[in-house]
């Protein structure tokens, strides 16, 4: 023997052996061998046999089972190749393979190491060989399969391995032939290579799992661990052994890791079985419809791309289009379990007259839809005629109609590119049946017809028809006729459309609204875009589009025209379109109304509206010399709707109508307006108190109402009185500015009164106006006119500035330089302050920066609005420049005046608390002008407390307040805020103000507001 392993002979003994002796010599093949443990076992045959199997029994069983799990993988493998099963990919099973190859290798090699296989196999040579190459080759389908499980660049490694193998097995060979050494000899040489193939695998498997998230390494990592560990653990028995006797833990560590990974395959495949039935489940979950258990449209349309995409399958296919008629009338009438009930029915009998399942569909709420195949094309007609039997047959037992409207077609090579051109088809003969049912409906139960028989019901209907087969041939030059002759009598827009020449006519009274070209034009759709509104231009050749394209007859569009000024006016556009006998449009006729017009009396009040007001100026001699316009409005309307609610607000509405209706005299009109306010017109009186004894008069009136009314809802009035000689021109538009100035004049000023106009008043507030305009074109042209002039603070100790108070100015061509007095309540008031705002904090955040450069403790002072605090996140705005400055929060002071701050509110509130996390110190501006008391200082707690220059200038003058000043500082102190005194001029001024021992002081004495350069030319130098 030159291998380990049980190697045996039976030889039988002769016969006349009694009292002989038995020499048994075991031969070395070579130097320092001397074979396995040799036993001696006597008897017969079988025992000897049974000795031989029970020495070996353990590897025997579990190289049986090694060997039945290797056949097992095999059949797997040429399983999956034959039926190419989707549910296992190429790796999967090439592992199977490889796997089945390595176990049956490593079977024969155990099975011949027990000496099983000698029974098989007697010849001795043919043993040797097949020890040999099993133990040589057993090692390369495990590489294979390492490779396969393996994605890496790393895993190449596993086919080098196997290379190894195989030339160490042909140089083994080879020197066995040539005599040069025995095979055995050179076996550690073979044991080497597999120690480094077991670190590699056991490495690189690893690696797989754990770094590149390797699925299927993952799954065999264990598997992979466990051979290794009983190969290695094989290994060193064999060592230990002193090379003469393998052990069972190569087979068993064989035949554990094929069941591991056997069954991880099967299990896997079994997950993906199940998935793809969950997935084939919602599949068709999702192509059936619920409530009748049909194919649903989802399915169809899936049968469309299918049958496009199949252009030889589209050429021999048609389309039954089938329509549940009356659905809405079966709900609105005996509910929708009715309806749901006909649906089910109605599919049930599609489903007789249509065995096919598969290309039966519900495509919508009430339809149906049947693909049918040439072999079918001729039996359609019989199939729809069966289906309505069917149905007849189920209508006796109902409590309601039940019935269909049906078309078909059937592809046509020379109209068909597509299987919408079949559905079209089908879906014009669907339209035309039910078009046909509605009439005879219509007429079947006239109110003169209802006692009449079936075929004169029938009879009306084919008149009907006939009918309208009469306009077909209406020609244009009729039409616009008709459009002439009606047009005078209506405020509409009568119009007409020649779909066969692209005419277009429209009433002559529309050029007189819009920018229509002329009322008669060609090139239609084109020629719309001029007068269209941009953005609904689309819509509208969208609209036209589908109107053209398929069966319908109505147009009824919502979108914009362009009036004579270029402005957008809504209107509604209705039209029917009239069809030849082939459904080819021929011309629609329809009209145009406007749906944004003003009513031209009032509903609600029972005046006329503003309309009314417009035709009445027209009827007037201008200019006009006598006589007024008092226009009226309720003070705080809008908190009675809030509280009392819309019906109610309409209630009082009427009732002040009629109380202003009362008051008026006979040459005095009164209108109705906008929501809550009124104006009455008088064109005889030349006395503009006869307008203000009215409003007095109007307001007693309307006392008594609420009087009467127990006071549940108590309100106002407000007028402004337009004397008719203060008009410089008579024109409409701005007889209504005036009056709208003077009617918001008297509520600025109180409400509750009235405002005769001015014209002084009403130019100054169109100066203003301007000047709005001006501020809001320089903001949104990034501040262009905006400046900032910046005043120094000075420490009252030392008299040297630590900081500047940031002023902001602004100068335009129009105006020069205008007031901040002037043009800070313009910017609060358009809520322009807020981008302003922010401008100015980063402006005197970067000055402050560059300022610390000469002085590094620099501060600056921003003076907050309280629109800033109340709609903006002002405090974000602020740490943001902050941070974009690089500054820290103490060198930003924040001005508010009391009143910003007082007012209760949660926008207040939050400012205050987040300027105080921020640790960003509160002056508190102005004070003693405002509030000024106490116990605001106590809530508020600011920092620093400015005087106002007026109660400075005050205390300077007189010798009490001057003893009242200097009291109220001492009290500041004892409440631990600082105070600055604002509007020192003079050194005398200064001599006096120090005396009270104030912080900081500002002033003209101290340094006048100035840019940014000048500041520091002068050096900052007091």
């Amino acid at each position: 023997m030159k291998s380990p392993g049980s190697c045996w002979h039976i030889v039988d003994i002769p016969a006349n052996s009694d009292t002989k002796k038995l020499t048994v010599k075991i031969i070395p093949v070579y130097q320092d061998y001397y074979g396995n443990p040799v036993h001696l076992f006597l008897g017969t045959r079988g025992d000897c046999i049974l000795k031989i199997l029970s020495q070996s029994l353990g590897i025997l069983i579990v190289s049986c089972g090694v060997l039945f799990w290797g056949f097992l993988s095999l059949v797997l493998y040429i399983a999956v190749i034959r039926k190419k099963q989707e549910d296992f990919s190429e790796e999967t099973s090439k592992i199977f393979l490889n796997l089945g190859i390595f176990s049956l290798l490593i079977a024969l090699w155990s099975l011949n190491q027990c000496g099983f296989l000698q029974f098989l196999v007697p010849d001795g040579r043919t043993l040797y060989f097949i020890d040999f190459f099993t133990f040589y080759l057993f090692p390369v389908p495990f590489n294979f399969l390492l490779y396969d499980i393996c994605k890496s660049k790393f895993r190449k490694g596993a086919l080098f391995l196997s290379v190894s193998y195989l030339i160490n097995m042909g140089a083994a060979v080879l020197l066995q032939c040539m005599g040069i050494v025995d095979i055995f000899l050179i076996l550690p040489i073979t044991h080497l290579i597999m120690l480094v193939n077991a670190a590699y695998t056991i490495g690189l498997i690893h690696y797989e799992a754990k770094q590149l998230g390797n699925e299927l390494a993952r799954k065999f990592r264990y598997p992979m661990y466990l051979i290794m560990y009983f190969a290695l653990s094989e290994l060193l028995v064999y060592y230990i052994r002193r090379f003469q006797q393998t052990s069972v833990f190569l087979p068993l560590g064989t035949l554990l890791f094929i069941l591991m990974l056997i069954w991880i395959q099967v299990s896997q495949y079994y997950e993906q079985c199940i998935q793809k039935q969950k997935l084939i489940y919602f599949q068709k979950l999702a192509n059936i419809d619920m409530l009748t258990e049909a194919m649903n449209r989802n399915a169809y349309e899936n049968m469309i791309r299918y049958l496009d995409e199949q252009e030889l399958e589209l050429h021999t296919t048609g389309v039954v289009l089938l329509d549940l008629d009356n659905l809405k009338e079966i709900n609105d009438n005996f509910g929708h379990e009715k309806g749901d009930e006909a649906l089910k029915l109605c599919y049930q009998c599609i489903r007789q007259a249509f065995p096919s399942e598969q290309n039966c569909f519900r495509i919508g709420g009430d339809e149906f839809a049947y693909i049918f195949h040439k072999d079918e094309k001729e039996l359609i007609a019989d199939k729809i005629h069966k289906l309505e039997l069917l149905l007849n047959e189920k209508d006796q037992d109902l409590s309601y109609s039940l019935s269909v409207s049906s078309g078909y077609a059937y592809y046509q090579p020379d109209t068909d590119m597509d299987f919408k051109d079949i559905v079209r088809r089908s879906d014009t003969m669907l339209y035309r049946e039910k078009r046909r049912k509605k009439i005879s409906h219509s007429a079947s139960s006239h109110p003169m017809l209802s006692s009449g028989k079936q075929s004169r019901a029938q009879g009306i209907t084919d008149e009907l028809i006939t009918q309208e087969k009469k306009y077909q041939h209406i020609s244009p030059t009729e039409l616009c006729g008709i459009i002439d002759l009606l047009s005078p009598s209506t405020d509409d827009y009568l119009y007409f459309i020649d779909f066969r020449t692209d005419f277009y006519y429209i009433a002559p009274q529309s050029l007189e609204r819009f920018c229509v070209p002329q009322n008669a034009f060609y090139n239609v759709m084109e020629t719309h875009r001029d007068f269209v509104y941009a953005e609904d231009y689309p819509l509208l050749t969208a609209e036209f589009r589908d109107l053209l394209t398929t069966n319908r007859c109505i147009h009824n569009m919502e979108y914009r025209w362009l009036d004579l000024n270029g402005n957008p006016v809504w209107i509604n556009c209705r039209g029917y379109l009239v069809r030849d006998d082939y459904q080819k449009p021929l011309y629609m006729v329809g009209c145009i109304n406007e749906i944004g017009e003003k009513q031209k009396a009032d509903n609600i009040s029972g005046l006329f509206g503003e309309n009314g007001l417009i035709e009445y100026l027209k009827t007037q001699e201008t200019p006009l010399e006598n006589g007024f316009l008092l226009r009226l409005g309720i003070d705080n309307f809008k908190p009675i709707n809030e509280k009392f609610g819309w019906d109610y607000g309409d209630y009082i509405l009427r009732k002040t109508a009629e109380c202003i209706s009362h008051c008026i005299s006979g040459e005095q009109q009164v209108y109705k307006l906008s929501s809550d306010e009124f104006i009455i017109v008088d064109i005889t009186s030349d006395d503009k108190q006869t307008a203000v004894h009215l409003y007095n008069k109007i307001r007693e009136n309307i006392n008594q109402f609420i009087k009467k009314n127990h006071y549940t809802a108590i309100f106002t009035i407000s007028g402004g009185i337009l004397p008719f000689y203060n008009l410089l021109e008579s024109e409409y538009d701005e007889m209504m500015k005036r009056t709208d100035f003077s009617l918001n004049t008297a509520k600025k000023r109180g409400r509750n009164r009235y405002y005769i106009f001015n014209e002084q008043d009403y130019q100054r507030f169109l100066h203003l106006k301007d000047i709005s305009d001006v501020l809001h074109a320089a903001v949104i042209h990034d501040f262009r006119g905006f400046s900032v002039a910046l005043q120094p603070l000075v420490k009252a100790g030392c008299r040297q500035p630590f900081g500047a108070e940031t002023l902001m100015r602004f100068s335009s061509g129009q105006f020069g330089t205008i007031s901040p007095a002037e043009f800070i309540p313009i910017l609060e008031e358009s809520g322009l302050i807020i981008p302003a705002g922010r401008w100015i904090i980063r402006e005197a955040l970067q000055a402050c920066k560059k300022l610390r450069e000469t002085i590094p403790d620099f501060q600056v002072s921003i003076n907050i609005s309280q629109i800033q605090i109340e709609k903006s996140d002002v405090i974000q705005d602020i740490s943001a420049e902050l941070e974009n400055a690089k500054l820290p929060p103490e060198a930003l002071i924040v001005e508010l005046t009391e009143s910003a701050l007082l007012e209760d509110n949660s926008n207040a509130r939050h400012f205050l608390k987040e300027l105080r996390k921020a640790g960003i110190r509160l002056a508190l501006d102005d004070f003693g002008t405002g509030y000024s008391n106490f116990h605001y200082l106590n809530e508020l707690r600011p920092d620093i407390i400015k005087i106002d220059r007026s109660f400075t200038a005050k205390a300077i003058k007189d010798a009490k307040e001057y003893d009242l000043l200097k009291r109220f500082c001492t009290m500041i102190h004892r409440l631990n805020i600082k105070i600055c005194i604002e509007g020192v001029e003079t050194e005398d001024e200064w001599e006096k103000i120090r005396l009270m021992d104030p912080d900081y002081s500002q002033g003209y004495l101290w340094g006048k507001p100035c840019s940014f350069d000048e500041l520091l030319q002068k050096g900052l130098r007091v």
